[in-house]
């Protein structure tokens, strides 16, 4: 769950966001949080470079929610607070955040993907390659290829 900070200046409202957090299992936090919620869309911004921040807004404030948007902000939350709304879009904030923190060091190509997939069936399969090929939709063949290639010192390169 993600540990928030509300820089809201209604103190029932902030109770309120603050409570809906709370029983879905976030922590609020006075700083150093990883999703911030704002009341306006300025202090949203400011809050944009440490954090993930969502702004609260009226309908009639949505335009300039959206403007925030396209400068950093990740989103808005609609007032009046609609049960669950807070909660939901302070965690799709966060996992765009950890989404965000993924470095391309750390990604794996598309061929060691196919190669563990192709790996895990054959073992479901118990080596059995005719069983695992018609698992994987190919065919025998193309299964036989495909083992032969991750042998072949062209494939290292």
């Amino acid at each position: 769950m993600a540990r928030v900070v509300l820089d809201i200046s209604d103190p029932g409202l902030k109770l309120t966001v603050e409570l809906m957090l709370q029983a879905e299992g976030h922590e609020v936090v006075m700083k150093g949080g990883e999703v911030t919620i704002a009341d306006s869309p300025e202090a949203a911004l400011a809050a944009a470079d440490d954090s993930q921040a969502l702004v609260l807004t009226p309908p009639s404030g949505v335009p300039d929610a959206i403007s925030a948007m396209h400068q950093g902000v990740y989103g808005y939350i609609l007032l009046p607070l609609q049960p669950g709304e807070a909660p939901l879009m302070t965690s799709r904030a966060m996992r765009e955040k950890e989404q965000d923190h993924k470095t391309p060091d750390k990604l794996i190509p598309l061929a060691e993907i196919e190669k563990n997939h192709i790996e895990s069936v054959l073992r479901a399969c118990k080596g059995n390659q005719v069983k695992a090929a018609q698992t994987l939709g190919i065919g025998r063949n193309t299964l036989w290829r495909k083992i032969k290639s991750w042998n072949s010192p062209a494939s290292d390169e």
